[in-house]
Parts: structure tokens; sequence; C-alpha cells
């Protein structure tokens, strides 16, 4: 899921039940919820995602975003856009629909590069860790409708836009190996769009040229069907930025408030709450959480688990489960995502920040596929656990929604003129 930016999305889908001892991270857990509304407090929710999806999604928190052609009134309020503090930037799909059910048409500028005195088309492919998505990086004026907190002329992507070459990309560009998907219509992403609030102001995670190779890679196109196959390397002003880092307050990060969730689940939540900024209001104090300061090259920190290391490990509302290597039995298929346990395993894992500070991280794996045998109309899931492979050179902890229910969890955004770092915090339980 890391290479040179945290990426969204981890995981199948399902429903829920099982007893178990509380939920994954803080699942039983009593988190402040701010109230939804200016000036920084937008509402989140975790449901099945957009009705047109071809199965519901699960673990997921959504938000509603204003998208605006820039200093106009000409605008749609997207609905269903993921919340994902383990990537960087608005992404739209260009078959999303709004809130009246209207397919998101507004005409945003494209964003061009100069190539050899011509204006090309700059498109990104964004590796995810389940796939990867194609389309145009246009410019919008972005409001979040409930806080009202705004940035304008914001780069953001358009996945699977016409403008740079429709679903398919030109010349066999960003297509995942198998059994990675290609995401670019909302039915395979599983949402109408994605508000990357990760710990970084853009989605190279540096302040210089974003080069080739990266997880983010942009491509210089001079027709809908021709892009350099090499990459481009897109400069600080040509990436999709944080929007959060552009608000002209509460810009220093983000806040997801989650109500706890019973072991077996529940069919949705609807009273969650993105806050934005921290220690910029009375409502968004870091207060007694303990501050882990993430690498800041990648964002990540360490973790131990039963006597195992994980030194590659994030907080990521994007994954859909806690994923790590394990002994616990995975499911049968087609459930092989998750894990399946005989009974439900009580984990105790310990994160470190690099400045040393360590906080106690435990989570619930209970048997998938009970869970969704027993409630087959859930979409919420505390305790929710999948495998991920160690390799030579990544090896994580990915804990990913199930951990945030029942805390407030902080993600921190760097800030290369103070230089401050990047970091995650909460209160343990």
């Amino acid at each position: 899921m890391t290479t040179a930016l945290l990426a969204a999305g981890c995981g199948g889908g399902g429903s829920s039940s099982n007893s178990g001892t509380g939920g994954g991270g803080g699942g039983g857990g009593t988190a402040t919820i701010a109230t939804p509304g200016p000036p920084n407090v937008e509402s989140l929710i975790v449901d099945g995602g957009p009705p047109t999806l071809p199965a519901p999604s699960i673990n997921t928190a959504f938000i509603s975003v204003q998208v605006c052609l820039p200093g106009t009134t000409t605008c749609q309020t997207i609905d269903h856009v993921e919340i994902d503090t383990g990537s960087v930037g608005l992404r739209i799909l260009a078959d999303a629909t709004d809130t009246s059910g209207a397919t998101f048409s507004v005409p945003l500028p494209a964003e061009t590069a100069d190539i050899n005195g011509s204006n090309a088309l700059l498109a990104e492919c964004l590796q995810f860790a389940d796939g990867a998505s194609w389309g145009s990086v246009n410019t919008a004026d972005i409001t979040l409708p409930v806080s009202g907190e705004h940035a304008t002329n914001v780069n953001v992507q358009i996945i699977g836009a016409a403008a740079t070459g429709g679903v398919t990309p030109p010349n066999g560009l960003c297509v995942p190996k198998a059994p990675l998907m290609q995401e670019n219509t909302v039915a395979t992403f599983g949402a109408n769009g994605i508000l990357g609030v990760g710990p970084f102001t853009n989605d190279c995670n540096d302040v210089g040229p974003c080069s080739p190779g990266a997880a983010a890679t942009y491509y210089a196109c001079s027709s809908a069907s021709n892009c350099t196959i090499t990459g481009y390397t897109a400069s600080l002003a040509q990436q999709i930025p944080n929007p959060v880092f552009l608000f002209p307050k509460d810009n220093n990060g983000v806040i997801i408030e989650l109500p706890g969730v019973a072991d077996d689940g529940a069919a949705s939540l609807t009273n969650g709450a993105l806050v934005f900024g921290i220690g910029t209001e009375n409502n968004n104090a870091l207060g007694s959480a303990t501050q882990l300061l993430a690498d800041p090259d990648t964002g990540l920190i360490s973790a131990s688990l039963g006597g195992s290391q994980y030194p590659d490990s994030y907080l990521d509302s994007g994954s859909n489960g806690n994923f790590y290597s394990s002994s616990i039995a995975p499911c049968p298929s087609p459930n092989t995502v998750w894990y399946c346990p005989s009974s439900t395993v009580n984990e105790n894992a310990t994160l470190q920040g690099t400045n040393g500070t360590m906080a106690a991280a435990p989570f619930n794996v209970a048997n998938a596929d009970t869970l969704f045998m027993d409630n087959p109309a859930f979409t919420v899931f505390p305790e929710l656990a999948g495998p991920a492979g160690c390799t030579a050179q990544l090896c994580s902890l990915d804990l990913g929604l199930p951990f945030f229910f029942g805390l407030n969890v902080y993600t921190g955004i760097e800030n290369p003129t103070t230089g401050s770092a990047p970091y995650f915090a909460y209160i343990s339980n």
C-alpha cells in the first residue's frame, strides 16, 4: 500500500455478527463526536456507498463535496466521497452522480503541460492498494457543504475522464498487475470519489517535482490517445494537493470521529464527524492524545505485535479492515482477503512514532464468514481483519477503519515551511 505515498483501499466486501470483547481499535470506545457545521466540522457517515454499486461497500466512511467551475456558481454536490487518511487529493469519478442523481458534468478546465511549446493535457495514474486509477488533472473550486470549509483553484483528478483517453488509458498505461483491479468507474472504485486527507501536502509526498515511477505518476498527453509512456515530471504547482492544506484556516490536519460499534457490527453509522484543523478551534485540541511522529518521507510509523515487528505501519481510514501478516487462518474462497479464526482473537499491538512515543493499539479479529452470514445487510464491522504479506521491502500493520470506531484519530499534515513532520495521534483505551 505504501510506495511514494500512502494509498487507499484494501480488502473485500460483506456483512456481520459474532461476539467478542470489544471492536477493532476503539470499537466499543466512547469517542467525542463534534457537532457538524461551521466553521470546521463535516458530517461523516459509514454505509453501503452509492446505490449504483454492484455490492454494498463495507467499513467505508463518506462525506459530500461541492465541486465548482472556478470562480462561478456552476457546481455539483457529489455524495459518497470516501474519506482517506492514506492518500492525498480530491478525485471524482467521471461517472459519479450528484445528490440529485445527475451525472457529474461540471466542465472543469484541464491542467496542461508545456511540451515543446504546445499545451499537452496532464493526466495521472495513481496506484492504490487494490488497483490503479487513471484520469485527467483538472482545476476546481471545492467546498465542504456542511462545515463551509473551502479552497479555490485546486487541482483534482477526474478518474476515467474522456479528456485523457476515457476509461481505458492510451498505450496500455496504468494497467495494474493481476489480481489488482483497474478502478476507473464508480462500480470498480466503490465510491463516487475519494478525498485524500493524508499527512502530506501533495500526492508525491514532497515539495519538489513528482518524478516518473512514483505511486502517483503523471503523463503529458498531446492527444487523448498519445501520452508519454516514460511519465512526466510534474512540478509542485501541477500536482494534486491535499485540499485541507489549502484551506484559509484549519489546515494542519484532520480528526476522524466515529462512535463505538457493537462487536457484531451495525447496518450503518450516520453520526460521525470529520473535523478540520488540530488546535485551531475550540473543538479540535490535541489534548491528551498520544502523538506518533511519522517518517517525513513515507508517512510511516512502526508497530510490534505478538513478537513480530512491522516497521512500515500506518493508520488508514481508506482501508476497510485491519491488514497484517498473521498465523490466523484466512477464510476460504471467495473471502480469502479476510481472516476466519475459529474464535475471536484479541490482538494487542504497540505503535511507535519516529519520536520514540508509543501507544497501545488493541483490536479484535472475528471470523469474517460468520460475520457476513449472520447479518448480510450490515455495512459496519469493527472486527474485520485480513492478511497482508511481508516482503523484504515492506512489512506493515495497516490499521484501517475498524480501528477508528470509538476513537478520535488525528492525522497531522506536514508543513514544509515550518518543518513540522506528519503524525498520527489518538487516545489509547
